[in-house]
């Protein structure tokens, strides 16, 4: 690519037709051209914006150019085209020139030059059979393996095209192996100027209008920028972060770090430190117990779990796991053990057969004159999500105490998550093993996450001894 058409001059054409200048490592992302771009980037760092540029001003450098932005859904996709769009018809000479397609997908023709978005949902077919000189896959670590190897690497293959990848890590796959390759870059650049961690802007502003030399001929190269590269971003706003999420998601997200045990949902040290802390003693002076309860109807065992919200760190106090048992017998053992163990409120999934049962289950209570309240949660892909990241947080912080409990262990070590064809993440066991037991601890997390002081009372106005409702 020549001078009129390379990296700088576009970085220069961003300027005088958009008023757009980059921050130090959003630059030094853009002055690369290697055949394969790989970039490891933490939220808000600035990727749809850096990419919205580059696409936009290659089109306007490149006249004749064809480039395809793919995501993992549509909507991601069209994060980068509508902001493609405003910038185009926000510029008098752009308006001007660009003529724009919304249906059946979004295109913008820009003198000669394609600019398109698409899905890479399901097997990746609505993008076979096209061609590109440059692919841009945004959060392309939740694209499948398949479909980046079989679908979009060919679409490259006419024109000797370039392949842009950017995304936040999600496990080892091939987005994985993309920035490892490029990685092998760093071993012969000098010191000062590796491109990992804050040493980025340093090489920004050592590369200067001109990429390193040891870019050139390479057709890999990689990068991680993590949050705070941006310069623009709140630092109040990533402590914030790092304090809400687990470690886990904070090193993924803000970080850009690829993780060994990412597909795990539980990291085994904090497993052991709840394990630990199980075995500690146990006081505490305004005990809350609660409880949740996982059905049988998505495996073969139902679980109840009861914790003591109350305690410091909260407390798993009684567990349950059964299987074979007729509804009503379950629903007789259930009721049995939540007056046993003084469970004042309890939460229930409710999907399918578990709103009948949450009917039932409330019925057997109301017989026994036990006042335990009880609520249903309707399981979806969001709500599941949400409850286990309560117990993440839970268990990361030191939060809950369990007991050393074989069956409980295993499950939390082989709970994990999994990438649909669709590219949305959803979590449950590795193939092989059950989830009950987590399903059900993670529910009377959620059921006890409020702390409301001492003079709590049980929800159907019953107090007890020693309980708190």
């Amino acid at each position: 690519m020549d001078k009129m058409t390379g990296p700088k001059a576009r970085l220069d054409l961003a300027l005088r037709l958009f008023g757009w200048e980059p921050h130090p490592t959003q630059r030094l992302w853009m002055l690369a051209d290697n055949r394969v771009k790989v970039a490891a980037c933490g939220r808000r760092w600035g990727k749809t914006e850096a990419a919205a540029v580059d696409v936009a001003t290659y089109a306007i450098a490149v006249q004749g150019s064809v480039q395809m932005i793919v995501s993992p859904t549509y909507d991601q996709s069209r994060l980068i085209y509508d902001h493609i769009e405003r910038m185009m018809t926000n510029q008098i000479t752009t308006n001007r020139e660009a003529k724009i397609t919304k249906t059946p997908y979004p295109k913008i023709l820009i003198g000669s030059s394609m600019i398109m978005a698409r899905t890479a949902d399901e097997d990746g077919r609505n993008l076979r059979g096209h061609s590109a000189d440059r692919v841009i896959v945004d959060e392309a670590a939740y694209v499948r393996d398949a479909v980046v190897e079989e679908v979009i690497s060919p679409m490259l293959a006419d024109k000797n095209g370039q392949l842009v990848m950017i995304s936040t890590p999600f496990g080892k796959n091939h987005f994985y192996r993309a920035f490892m390759q490029g990685a092998e870059l760093q071993t012969v650049l000098p010191e000062s100027t590796k491109q990992t961690g804050s040493r980025e802007a340093e090489c920004a502003r050592d590369a200067g209008e001109n990429r390193h030399p040891a870019h050139n001929n390479r057709c890999y190269c990689s990068f991680r920028f993590p949050s705070w590269e941006n310069p623009h971003i709140s630092r109040e706003y990533i402590e914030f972060q790092r304090k809400v999420l687990t470690p886990r998601q904070f090193a993924v997200e803000y970080e850009a770090e690829f993780l060994d045990d990412q597909a795990s949902v539980f990291p085994w040290d904090t497993i052991q430190s709840a394990v630990a802390l199980g075995k500690q003693p146990y006081v505490s002076d305004e005990p809350w117990l609660v409880a949740g309860i996982d059905w049988a109807r998505y495996s073969d065992y139902t679980a109840v779990v009861v914790i003591d919200a109350g305690a410091q760190p909260n407390r798993v106090v009684a567990m349950d796991r059964f299987h074979k048992l007729s509804w009503e017998a379950q629903l007789d053992r259930v009721a049995a053990f939540l007056d046993k163990h003084r469970a004042s409120e309890v939460l229930t999934d409710q999907t399918s057969m578990g709103d009948p049962l949450l009917e039932r289950l409330r019925n057997k209570i109301w017989e026994r004159s036990t006042g335990t309240a009880v609520d249903g949660l309707v399981f979806t892909n969001t709500s599941k999500r949400e409850i286990i990241d309560s117990l993440v947080i839970k268990l990361a912080n030191q939060e809950l105490a369990i007991p050393d409990d074989e069956q409980l262990i295993r499950e939390l070590q082989y709970f994990e998550y999994e990438l649909t064809t669709a590219g949305n993440i959803r979590m449950n066991a590795r193939s092989g093993y059950t989830d009950d037991l987590v399903s059900a601890l993670a529910l009377a997390v959620w059921k006890g996450r409020r702390h409301f002081g001492s003079a709590r009372f049980l929800t159907s106005g019953r107090k007890r001894q020693g309980v708190r409702g």
